[in-house]
C-alpha cells in the first residue's frame, strides 16, 4: 500500500477526533463520512468500505442496552439497588465496598459502564449527601466500580473487545479480560478508599428494607428474564445479543415495561460512535495505517516494554476520546500487529488487557464520560460554586493521571497476564 495513503489515513483520523473534541460532537457520524471518502480515494470498493461497519456487533448492543432499558424504565435496577444499600444498616462503613460491588456487578450483567455509571453515580451522590458523607468519593466508589466491571462478556465493552479480536482468530480470553479490568479498578478504589478514610465513614443510613416497597410483577418478571440471560449467555454460551431480545420481547408481551421509553434509553449515539470509528478504523487498517504506526512504536519497543507502552498510549488516548468509542477499535489492531512483529513473545490478550484497563482508568478525568458524570451528579444534587466545580474538576483529573500511572506500573510488572490463569 501506497505510505503517503498509510500516513494520510491517519491524518483523517487524527482530524475526527481533534474535530469531535474541539467541537464536543458525536464522531461516529463523521467518522462513516470521512471512512467512505478516504476509502474511495485509497481505491477501496464501497463493499469494502461498509464491511467495516460491524453490524452483528451493533445489533448486540442494540439487544442488550435496550433489555437493560427496559429494566430502568420499569424501576428494577433502581429498587433493586436501594435495598442492597438498606441491608447495610447502620454498619455505614461498608457504603464505600458497597458501592463499588454494587456498581460492578449491575455494569458486568449488561448496562456497561456508561448506563451503570449514570445509575450507580447518581445515586451514590444522593446517599452521600443524606448520609453526611463525602459525595466525591463516595461517586468515585461508584464509577470505578461501573468500569471495574464492564469487561464482562454480557457487558458493552466485552461484547466490543470480542468483535474486535474476530478478524484474528482470538477468542475465549472473556474471563481474563474481565478479570484484570476489575482487578485494575479494585487497585485505585483501594487508593481512593485510603486517601479520602473511607473507613472513617459514619453516618445514618436513611434507607431502611421496611420503607422500601417489595418487587412488584413487572419488576420480579425482569429480574428473572436477566437471570435467564446470564445463565444461557455464560453458562451455554449463547449469542448475548440476540438472546437480549428474546428476553425482552418476552417482557413486552407481559407487559413488564414501556418499550417506547426503553428504546428512548438505548444509547444510540455511543453505538453509532463505537461503529462508526471501527468503520473508519477498518478503513485506515486496509491503507496501512494501522500498521504504520505499530511499525513505529514497535521501533523503540522490546518485548518487555511492548504493554507498558500501549498502557500508557490508551491512558493518554483516553483523556481526549472515548474508551469504547476510539481507544479499543485504534488499539486492538495494533495490539495485534505488534504480537506478531515480536513474534509472539508479547501476548495479544495481555496487551489489550492492559489498553482496555488503563482507558477506563483515565475515565475518570472531567474530560471524559466518567468524570463528567459525577461533575454533573454533584451540581445537581447541589447547588454549586464556579470554584467548586474548578476544584472537582482538577481533583478528578489528577486522580485520572495517578490511575494511568499505577495501570503503566501494573503493566510493566507484568499484572495483566496474570488473568491468563483462568483461560
Amino acid at each position: 500500500m501506497d505510505m503517503d495513503f498509510s500516513v494520510i489515513s491517519l491524518l483523517v483520523l487524527a482530524l475526527v477526533v481533534a474535530v469531535g473534541f474541539i467541537k464536543k460532537i458525536n464522531i461516529g457520524f463523521f467518522s462513516v463520512g470521512a471512512a467512505f471518502l478516504l476509502g474511495m480515494a485509497g481505491n477501496l470498493s464501497a463493499k469494502a468500505i461498509v464491511s467495516g461497519f460491524s453490524s452483528s456487533m451493533f445489533v448486540t448492543l442494540v439487544g442488550v442496552t435496550f433489555l437493560f432499558g427496559m429494566a430502568s424504565a420499569n424501576g428494577t435496577l433502581d429498587l433493586f439497588s436501594k435495598k442492597v444499600v438498606a441491608l447495610v444498616g447502620k454498619r455505614t462503613y461498608l457504603i464505600p465496598i458497597l458501592m463499588f460491588v454494587l456498581s460492578a456487578f449491575i455494569s458486568a450483567i449488561g448496562p456497561g459502564h456508561i448506563a451503570a455509571g449514570i445509575l450507580m453515580t447518581t445515586f451514590a451522590v444522593y446517599l452521600a449527601f443524606e448520609l453526611k458523607i463525602n459525595p466525591m468519593a463516595t461517586a468515585l466508589y461508584a464509577k470505578l466500580g461501573a468500569n471495574a466491571g464492564c469487561a464482562s462478556p454480557l457487558s458493552l465493552t466485552g461484547i466490543l473487545a470480542r468483535n474486535l479480536s474476530e478478524p484474528y482468530g482470538i477468542d475465549g480470553f472473556g474471563l481474563h479480560l474481565f478479570l484484570t479490568t476489575l482487578l485494575s479498578g479494585f487497585v485505585f478504589t483501594v487508593v481512593v478508599y485510603l486517601l479520602y478514610k473511607g473507613y472513617k465513614v459514619n453516618g445514618d443510613n436513611p434507607l431502611k428494607l421496611s420503607d422500601i416497597p417489595a418487587f412488584n410483577r413487572e419488576q420480579k418478571i425482569t429480574m428473572g428474564a436477566i437471570a435467564v440471560m446470564v445463565i444461557f449467555c455464560i453458562g451455554f454460551k449463547m449469542d448475548t445479543g440476540l438472546f437480549a431480545f428474546v428476553a425482552a420481547a418476552v417482557l413486552i408481551l407481559l407487559k413488564c415495561a414501556d418499550e417506547k421509553q426503553a428504546i428512548r434509553q438505548i444509547p444510540w449515539g455511543t453505538l453509532m460512535l463505537i461503529c462508526g470509528v471501527g468503520m473508519l478504523v477498518s478503513v485506515i487498517t486496509k491503507l496501512g495505517g494501522i500498521k504504520l504506526v505499530s511499525d513505529f512504536l514497535a521501533s523503540f519497543m522490546t518485548a518487555s516494554t511492548a504493554v507498558p507502552i500501549m498502557a500508557a498510549t490508551s491512558g493518554i488516548l483516553s483523556w481526549v476520546s472515548s474508551t469504547t468509542g476510539v481507544v479499543m477499535p485504534a488499539l486492538y489492531p495494533i495490539a495485534h500487529q505488534i504480537t506478531g512483529t515480536f513474534g509472539g513473545s508479547v501476548s495479544y490478550v495481555e496487551l489489550i488487557s492492559a489498553i482496555t484497563a488503563t482507558s477506563f482508568a483515565a475515565a475518570i478525568s472531567p474530560l471524559s464520560t466518567g468524570g463528567a458524570i459525577i461533575m454533573s451528579s454533584y451540581s445537581a444534587a447541589k447547588e454549586t460554586t464556579t470554584y467548586e466545580m474548578n476544584k472537582m474538576f482538577k481533583t478528578l483529573f489528577l486522580l485520572s493521571v495517578a490511575n494511568v500511572g499505577i495501570n503503566v506500573i501494573m503493566a510493566a510488572l507484568h499484572v495483566f497476564f496474570l488473568g491468563s490463569l483462568f483461560l
